[in-house]
């Protein structure tokens, strides 16, 4: 008699469990703040706390969460905490900067196209494994946002003056020897009234007054007389120092220096000139940690 009243209680106190449970999730109202926590050359922490307006009562843990893209393990879960009895869940997600280089390289090399994937593996109650596995194709252009241009310079007192930079825009190359390689198709407008031979373009690309690669030409070019012509640049980007420049780029408040630095060689009436026709600067500002926070809210709108 006993043993029925005490399994009586404990499938009333199930029932109690259960109703609050469905009671609680339906009611939850969270709140949700991603915020860039450590960051040093190889690796940048993204703290993510939420905090819920009341406790689930139901046990749940992260065992294993990582996220790749185009194949290349890019980031995972350092911490998770979570109380089945607390209102607050606070999770550290850890990125692999040489390894976000290595993935946006393959993506290049993809011809601009790449998959995220994320996979989870937890457990609910302590006992009910929980797997997930979530892909998104991600195709853009992100060359296209690459364009350098420079003005006209006047020479030998003004007598001559040195070919204008109108466009730029880059194709993908793939690697070489530790390297990735940018054809950067220049297109320069001559303004005098004769033909200038150019033996050679070349720059130097420096990112928060790190030097992260160059570009040279491989043969002279002809611009004709108030004309137009493209020159070919090979330009190399060094990997290896793109992690230092994405720390700083983090640590500024999201927010780069990017200086190109266009040199030109000309031979105009049997003299030569070495004109540095650049020095062209920008200040690159992200939101990432806006766009994730936004991503976030919508995925809890």
């Amino acid at each position: 008699m006993k043993l029925r009243y005490i399994i009586l209680g404990l499938v009333l106190v199930f029932i109690v469990w259960i109703g609050y449970v469905v009671y609680a999730a339906s009611t939850l109202s969270p709140s949700i703040n991603a915020q860039w926590g450590y960051v040093d050359e190889k690796t940048t922490e993204i703290w993510i706390d939420a905090k819920l307006n009341r406790p689930l009562l139901v046990p749940a843990s992260i065992e294993n969460m990582t996220i790749e893209f185009t194949g290349i393990p890019i980031a995972r879960v350092e911490r998770f905490d979570y109380s089945a009895t607390g209102s607050d869940v606070s999770m550290v997600m850890a990125i692999d900067n040489p390894n976000l280089v290595r993935s946006l390289a393959r993506y290049l090399d993809n011809g601009q196209r790449g998959t995220v994937l994320i996979t989870l593996h937890g457990k609910l109650l302590k006992v009910i494994p929980v797997d997930a596995d979530i892909q998104q194709e991600i195709s853009e252009n992100v060359l296209a946002y690459l364009n350098f241009t420079a003005e006209s310079k006047e020479l030998a007192g003004g007598l001559v003056k040195s070919p204008a930079l109108v466009e730029t825009t880059f194709d993908w190359a793939g690697e070489h020897d530790g390297k990735a390689l940018l054809i950067a198709h220049m297109k320069f407008y001559n303004p005098n009234r004769f033909p200038i031979p150019v033996g050679n373009v070349s720059f130097d690309a420096y990112a928060n007054d790190i030097k992260i690669g160059y570009g040279r030409t491989t043969k002279q070019v002809l611009i004709p007389a108030g004309g137009y012509a493209t020159i070919d640049v090979e330009t190399y980007i060094e990997e290896d120092s793109l992690p230092k420049v994405w720390e700083i780029h983090i640590k500024n408040g999201e927010v780069s220096k990017v200086r190109a630095d266009i040199f030109l060689d000309l031979n105009v009436m049997d003299r030569h000139y070495s004109v540095k026709l650049a020095s062209y600067e920008e200040t690159v500002q992200t939101d990432i940690m806006g766009e994730l926070n936004r991503m976030l809210g919508d995925m809890l709108g």
